[in-house]
């Protein structure tokens, strides 16, 4: 896996070898084996590790492993502890939501006065794919059937192109260690119920489900690029104002397209 990583690093995301990297890190397999890769890769990585306090002694734990690992690598590590129950009940959230909140919003902060160029998460295809079903059984547009973007802004996801079993495969090869979350055994949440109940089920009645649903994406993607330039275009045609509270259009010109409500909801 480290042959294929190193060339998707040189392929598609390049500008990472000269940049300065934050390593979003639970200790978790994924995020254990995107810092092993990128260290032996000689990138300039630093580790963010977020405490959320909602598993007591096991998110201590997690957090000593880290630091560990961190000191192994000789690799800077930031830690930051939040009470997310609180900020999830005063902001009305799910407690996962809250968490990711308070992850990804010191995550930026920390990249803005340190000035890191870029902000890694490990995540992979299997999430990719929990995504894309996420979003499916909501409803959504196309964009939202596009899954999890490699490049957002500054946030990049070296690992996207590869399955869980990979991961896992590569590090029980090198003999790497990593920390359990136990939650993630839990079914009430439905990102965890499709990975253990739905996806294992598509994947025995195709085990090329992860291959197939990456070119689908790539195929959604491109298909996506077409329809923004469409949109991009047309909307300069019909628009007769932009104000700052309001947009307005032209209604005989919006009437003369076809699929109005399509071009509607794109706008």
């Amino acid at each position: 896996m480290f042959k294929a990583y190193q060339d998707h690093i040189v392929q598609n995301l390049s500008f990472l070898k000269e940049s300065k990297l934050l390593i979003a890190i639970s200790g978790g397999l994924d995020s254990v084996v995107l810092a092993h890769l990128c260290h032996q890769l000689k990138l300039n990585i630093t580790f963010a590790h977020c405490n959320f306090n909602l598993r007591g002694k096991e998110s201590d734990a997690d957090e000593a492993f880290v630091l560990q690992l961190a000191e192994d690598l000789n690799i800077e590590c930031f830690v930051e502890h939040f009470d997310t129950l609180t900020y999830a009940k005063a902001n009305k959230q799910s407690t996962q939501m809250a968490a990711r909140d308070l992850r990804y919003h010191w995550f930026r902060e920390l990249a803005g006065v340190l000035e890191f160029d870029y902000i890694l998460t490990a995540h992979h295809a299997d999430d990719n794919l929990e995504t894309f079903l996420i979003n499916l059984s909501r409803g959504t547009g196309l964009e939202g059937l596009t899954g999890i973007p490699e490049v957002n802004e500054t946030i990049v996801r070296p690992l996207l192109p590869f399955s869980r079993d990979d991961i896992e495969a590569f590090a029980k090869q090198n003999k790497w260690a990593w920390r359990e979350d136990s939650s993630n055994a839990s079914t009430k949440y439905l990102r965890n119920k499709l990975r253990h109940e739905v996806i294992p089920i598509l994947k025995g009645i195709n085990p090329q489900l992860l291959q197939n649903f990456n070119k689908t994406q790539g195929h959604l993607q491109e298909s996506l690029g077409i329809i923004n330039d469409r949109i991009e275009e047309v909307s300069d045609s019909v628009r007769k104002k932009i104000g700052p509270e309001e947009i307005h259009f032209d209604i005989h010109k919006l009437k003369a397209l076809n699929n109005t409500n399509a071009y509607l909801y794109e706008f």
